[in-house]
């Protein structure tokens, strides 16, 4: 087996947690979010080791930020959302909705191929 294949089998057994949050209407979003950046990077950094993968979801055009995903590394909904509730964006309110999901890696280039 592969170094690849023996990663993805391992990433299969991964418990994940993913998060969309996608942000409300408002002209004041955008200057929200660059006010609390720091703080949210700051926040992502002190809990990097329990995120599987996060970043800006971003319009069509690739222009403008619309909302944020996150996928924690846990199978405690609960504490994924007491982390998410850290982040200086949630607490400030520019999130108009945040829906979670269990995620399964089970194919790609992010785990390395495929996890069957």
């Amino acid at each position: 087996m592969s170094i690849s294949q023996q990663k993805a089998k391992s990433m299969q057994r991964e418990n994940l947690w993913m998060v969309q949050c996608m942000d409300r209407e408002g002209d004041d979003v955008t200057a929200l979010r660059e006010q609390h950046m720091v703080g949210h990077m700051k926040h992502i950094e002190d809990i990097v080791d329990h995120i599987a993968m996060a970043g800006p979801l971003k319009d069509e055009a690739g222009e403008q930020i619309v909302g944020s995903f996150l996928a924690y590394r846990t199978d405690d909904l609960n504490q994924a959302k007491a982390w998410l509730a850290g982040d200086p964006y949630a607490q400030s309110g520019i999130w108009g909705t945040v829906e979670w999901s269990r995620l399964v890696l089970a194919a790609g280039t992010l785990v390395g191929g495929v996890t069957w």
